[in-house]
């Protein structure tokens, strides 16, 4: 008992760790309202979101630091592993200031027009899909070498330990591939209408969405923690 304290204790600790959480509550509540037809448990909901996006607003810094030792990806393996992360960044890069600017509009501090708002407001959603786009791609890329080292271990005799580590990481990886999928399903479906499937998913499903992606990201936290270590 006192292990699974410690673990939830360390989860909460983590800036990471907590976003995971609130981001669950978010959406749990957001989905009991939906089914039960209660404003309130919505409102929770949009609270926490909004407390999340307040978060955020001083993640600029950090996003820095780290475009900064990245640099152009030169520990990358590959030039394609090197553009993914370079592009990762620089996408991750513009989000921010570009949710501050819709923030800053809705509180009523930038000026904007309701066409200019509208178009940060997709912007800023476009970009958030592209950044879950792309960390799809590098899962995807990640599973292919796993799979190949694997089929490389294979020709091996005492090399069991190894298999079952990337038993294991091929598992987290592809769990962590799919939560990526619900979380784009989410994402594009905060666009307009008209681009892709955006405005065709109702509100409930999208909260069901959301809150299974929450369960999967806590679920991996844990997961990753136990197994690889």
């Amino acid at each position: 008992m006192s292990s699974i304290v410690e673990d939830v204790c360390e989860l909460l600790d983590s800036y990471n760790g907590r976003d995971k959480v609130v981001r669950l509550a978010c959406y749990t509540f957001k989905l009991y309202g939906c089914l039960k037809g209660e404003k309130p448990w919505q409102t929770a909901g949009s609270r926490l979101s909004s407390a999340r996006m307040m978060l955020r607003l001083f993640d600029d810094i950090p996003m820095i630091r780290h475009t900064y030792n990245y640099g152009l990806g030169r520990h990358e393996t590959s030039k394609v592993a090197a553009t993914l992360g370079v592009l990762a960044n620089m996408v991750d890069q513009v989000f921010l200031p570009v949710e501050k600017a819709c923030w800053l509009y809705d509180v009523g501090i930038l000026k904007l027009s309701t066409v200019s708002a509208d178009r940060l407001e997709i912007f800023s959603t476009a970009l958030w899909a592209a950044s879950l786009y792309i960390s799809l791609i590098q899962t995807i890329r990640s599973i292919q070498h796993l799979w190949w080292s694997k089929n490389c271990l294979r020709k091996s005799e005492d090399s069991s330990d190894m298999k079952r580590n990337l038993d294991i990481r091929l598992m987290l990886q592809a769990v962590t591939a799919s939560k990526l999928c619900l979380d784009i399903t989410h994402a594009v479906s905060c666009l307009p209408a008209g681009c892709l499937w955006g405005e065709k998913i109702g509100a409930t499903k999208i909260a069901t969405i959301a809150t299974t992606s929450s369960v999967i990201g806590i679920a991996l936290y844990f997961a990753r923690k136990r197994l690889l270590k």
